[in-house]
């Protein structure tokens, strides 16, 4: 679909081609995303301009906002929603408040059990954040229950989890869990009735650039509230760190990703510790990135100066324009390879660079799961890696 001028064009705008010339679908879910009070007048305005209901739809439940879109057609009362399309956003509302019970019951009762075997974990994203952030934790939808876990106690967890009847797949319980460390820095568990529960051990794989130490994470650790019990938070200045880094490792592609941000940023008091964290871990560039882009999509209210920081950096300006392109695109396009590239432009080093082109041929869980090495022969899984990949991409350019 051919980009068309949105309606109504926030102060600023104007001198932006990026925002002028994002399709009416986008400025749509921008206008439902934001954190702040809902403009119903300008959102009426908006959803007047749109000419491909599903393409809306579509692009809502990709960005992971279609229950905000619900909730915001439900405010504005405009006569432009097709019965259909309101259908669907009810129905979506409905399956996200739905599945944020069933996630939020898995999350504590796995925090149960974990707990009785001695082993801590602090919940990433999913539930407890949108218990902290949004009104109604419905309104942001969730997949899996994310959990940090310290290396430590990996074996641990997945003995304590198996008991409740969480398995690895097939091909990845026959490897052993040092192996596991080695290669990856999470593993998916699942449950024949119940959530999947990714554990962490690591904010990143190996070689990227700003992969920094979960330790700062379990030394931001505070209470929150998830249905009236106490759960392990984060303290928000660490909370915007990973989010940010996460946002960056993922080239930004889904939009509400961006509202957390937005959102994170109104409960923010000391913007200096904020950044004193981001800099401390090395990550400093993603923060800002993450911060101009909420603070430009999304009216999150970001303090000029940091604003001002992020614009005179050599490199944030171009990446920020590159992720709003994308976020433009309709159909939306999901990160790929070339999410390594956009990282390796955000890394300050050459050395840092070096390292996450490096780590593309580094084995990863795809090559665990098709073949099973004891400990011995781990250093076959490498060139078992480059020509696993030089065949995927080989038929990929071929057209396959």
């Amino acid at each position: 679909m051919l980009a068309r001028d949105t309606p109504a064009v926030r102060h600023g705008e104007s001198e932006s081609p990026d925002f002028l010339t994002m399709p009416a679908e986008i400025a749509v879910l921008r206008r439902c995303a934001r954190a702040g009070p809902l403009d119903t007048a300008g959102l009426r305005s908006a959803l007047e301009c749109v000419e491909d209901w599903t393409a809306l739809l579509d692009a809502a439940e990709h960005h992971g906002v279609a229950a905000l879109l619900h909730i915001a057609v439900e405010e504005a009362r405009s006569d432009a929603v097709p019965a259909d399309a309101a259908l669907r956003l009810r129905n979506a509302h409905r399956e996200s408040a739905k599945r944020g019970l069933f996630l939020c019951a898995a999350l504590l009762a796995v925090l149960d059990t974990l707990q009785t075997e001695g082993v801590a974990a602090l919940p990433l994203k999913g539930p407890v954040l949108a218990a902290a952030l949004y009104p109604d934790p419905a309104l942001r939808p969730s997949s899996d229950v994310d959990l940090l876990v310290h290396r430590r106690d990996i074996a641990a967890a997945l003995h304590a989890l198996a008991r409740d009847g969480y398995a690895l797949d097939s091909r990845l319980a026959r490897i052993r869990v040092p192996t596991l460390l080695a290669v990856n820095c999470e593993v998916l568990v699942r449950h024949p009735q119940g959530a999947p529960i990714d554990l962490h051990w690591e904010i990143a794989q190996r070689g990227f650039p700003f992969r920094f130490d979960p330790d700062v994470l379990w030394r931001s650790v505070r209470p929150a509230s998830l249905e009236g019990r106490a759960v392990p938070g984060l303290a928000p200045e660490s909370q915007l760190l990973f989010l940010c880094v996460h946002g960056a490792k993922h080239l930004w592609s889904h939009l509400m990703w961006l509202g957390d941000i937005a959102r994170l940023a109104r409960t923010i008091s000391d913007w200096d510790a904020a950044m004193d964290v981001a800099a401390g871990a090395g990550c400093a560039r993603p923060v800002l990135l993450g911060l101009k882009l909420a603070h430009d999509l999304l009216d999150a209210p970001v303090p000029a100066a940091i604003i001002e920081r992020a614009a005179a950096d050599p490199v944030i300006p171009s990446l920020a324009r590159d992720v709003v392109r994308r976020l433009s695109c309709i159909p939306p396009v999901e990160a790929g390879i070339e999410d390594t590239a956009f990282n390796v432009r955000m890394a300050k080093r050459r050395w840092d660079k070096a390292k996450h082109y490096a780590a593309l041929l580094a084995p990863s869980q795809a090559e665990l799961q098709v073949l099973a090495l004891p400990p011995s022969l781990r250093g076959l899984y490498y060139p078992f890696r480059i020509a696993r990949l030089a065949t995927k991409y080989t038929m990929k350019l071929a057209g396959r």
